[in-house]
C-alpha cells in the first residue's frame, strides 16, 4: 500500500500539461517497449544538433536528423 501512495504522489506532482515547450526544444516519445514513436524538433531548421541529442538519435537508430523531419510516425 505504501508503494501505491508514492506512485500516486509522483503522478500528481508530474503533470505533462505544465511543461513549457519552447520553439527550440527537442522531444522524444517512446512506447512501452522502448521503441521510438515520435520526435519533435526545433522550429528553426536547419540547425546544429547538440551532442546529447545526437547520442539519443544514435541509440534510437537514427543516423541523419533529416530522416525524421517529415510529418510521419516513426513506428
Amino acid at each position: 500500500m505504501k508503494q501505491n501512495n508514492k506512485q500516486e504522489t509522483m503522478q500528481e506532482e508530474f503533470d505533462p500539461i505544465d511543461i513549457d515547450i519552447a520553439n527550440d526544444d527537442y522531444g522524444f516519445i517512446f512506447d512501452a517497449d522502448g521503441e521510438l514513436k515520435s520526435v519533435f524538433l526545433p522550429d528553426n531548421i536547419p540547425f546544429k544538433v547538440p551532442k546529447n541529442i545526437q547520442r539519443i538519435l544514435k541509440i534510437a537508430g537514427i543516423r541523419d536528423i533529416d530522416d525524421i523531419t517529415g510529418d510521419h510516425p516513426l513506428h
